[in-house]
């Protein structure tokens, strides 16, 4: 099987993104690229479901609690840039303040 870049890409998201649920799962707390991940994975998914680009932000701003991420995580991460595929076409979205102002 062939994948694009693109595809293998999406994959691996979704790979740490089931790594990162299965952690919350047991009850741990997530480091950087598990949050990240998963606040990905729910912003491919939205945008999979037609969501518009609003939409896309919401589902990746709700995918993780401030709560759910190890001590210090929600200083690292201020910003995400994730292109996805919207009804008009691959675009750049820019998740700023994933989990609120601080």
């Amino acid at each position: 099987m062939y994948l694009t870049p693109t595809e293998e890409n999406r994959l691996t998201i979704f790979t740490a993104a089931e790594l990162a649920r299965r952690s919350l799962a047991d009850g741990a707390r997530l480091n950087a690229p598990e949050a990240t991940a998963l606040i990905c994975d729910e912003m491919h998914r939205a945008a999979r479901r037609g969501e518009p680009a609003e939409g896309v932000l919401a589902a990746g701003r709700a995918a993780v609690r401030r709560e759910d991420l190890m001590d210090g995580i929600d200083a690292l991460l201020s910003e995400i840039r994730l292109e996805v595929l919207l009804g008009d076409g691959m675009r750049l979205v820019v998740l700023r303040e994933p989990w609120g102002q601080t």
